[in-house]
């Protein structure tokens, strides 16, 4: 018995008792017409009446288990898709403690997200740092990217693409078929003249900005629903947080790099400077002791171009501070400690991701 198919087990059974009456009946003709005894027709009265109430519950109770079971694998399925998006978390989460490349870890969790959301490729579109285009990358779902790094492919303007909507919009795109749109989306007609029906693209956001897209393409048309971008959105968020992190650890990698180089111009500057006041110094002490024209001429030459280096240096000190200033308010602006301090401190931490410009 099939519990997946709860009216065919029902009508065979209903179909037995038929077929049994049937026969009853054939072989009743047969034998004269129906039996006159009262005994024997109430035994033959209660006999269907049994049969019938033992159908009807056997109907029923098989229209209960089959309910059951596929409640049964409604659950089975969510635990799997649960299961399956808790793997790919810690996947990412543990390729994140490694690299923060987020590509990288895009291309190899490319088959986990298959097995989450059925497509035929997936995608990742970055947004630039200015803000104006995206950055893509593809990987295949069904088997392993020949490729030791991923590599950057078409390059979108968020106008006039359906990448850009997702981002402006901040909630998911279902395309049920990319040939509707394609006239519209630079992006979409890209995909539709590539074999792709359908598509799904869902934001990558994080800290209160959109810096991506995820995105998952198949060659037939309505292959996606609400249930997929669900799926996918936590999936998303993950992206979307690595990323953040690599910008955030390349400006910091900035901010130091700065730092030490305005340190050292600071401290070269200095010294330098020192050198040339005591070069100064000497000449004066010079041009007291030896009163000949010609050599005060030579010292006052030599102490003009000494004021003249010092006063350069004193310039490069400067602009070494305002860009090491600068530096530090674009870092204080996008949230990142300038030290090991300020990471408890709750007026830095709310700095700025809303006005961030890494």
């Amino acid at each position: 018995m099939n519990l997946r198919h709860p009216r065919a087990a029902v009508f065979g059974i209903w179909g037995l008792i038929g077929l049994f009456l049937v026969m009853q009946a054939a072989i009743w003709m047969a034998a004269g017409g129906f039996p006159r005894r009262p005994t024997v027709l109430a035994q033959v009265i209660g006999a269907w009446l049994v049969m019938v109430v033992l159908a009807a519950l056997a109907s029923a109770r098989i229209e209960w288990l089959s309910r059951n079971l596929v409640r049964t694998e409604q659950d089975h399925r969510a635990a799997v898709s649960e299961v399956t998006q808790l793997q790919i978390r810690t996947e990412m989460l543990e390729i994140v403690a490694r690299t923060v490349n987020v590509p990288l870890a895009f291309q190899e969790l490319a088959l986990r997200i298959g097995k989450v959301v059925p497509c035929d490729r997936v995608g990742l579109a970055l947004l630039s740092e200015q803000g104006g285009e995206f950055q893509t990358y593809t990987a295949r779902v069904d088997r392993i990217e020949r490729r030791s790094r991923p590599r950057p492919e078409i390059v979108f303007t968020t106008d006039r693409t359906a990448l850009g909507t997702v981002v402006r919009s901040r909630e998911p795109l279902i395309i049920a078929d990319t040939s509707v749109a394609a006239a519209e989306f630079l992006d979409l007609n890209v995909l539709h003249t590539s074999g792709f029906a359908s598509a799904l693209i869902v934001p990558l956001v994080a800290r209160g900005r959109t810096v991506g897209t995820l995105n998952a393409v198949a060659r037939k048309r309505g292959a996606f629903g609400q249930e997929h971008a669900d799926a996918l959105m936590p999936i998303a968020e993950l992206f979307a947080v690595a990323l953040v992190a690599q910008q955030l650890q390349v400006a910091i990698g900035r901010y130091r790099l700065m730092e030490a180089m305005s340190e050292l111009t600071i401290v070269t500057s200095s010294e330098i400077n020192s050198a040339l006041q005591a070069i100064i110094g000497h000449c004066d002490l010079i041009e007291r002791g030896y009163p000949d024209t010609s050599l005060h001429r030579d010292l006052a030459t030599v102490v003009r171009q000494a004021q003249r280096v010092s006063a350069l240096l004193e310039k490069l000190r400067l602009a070494a501070h305002e860009r090491m200033t600068e530096v530090t308010d674009k870092m204080n602006q996008a949230g990142i400690p300038s030290s090991p301090e300020a990471y408890g401190d709750p007026e830095t931490q709310a700095g700025g991701p809303a006005r961030s410009e890494i």
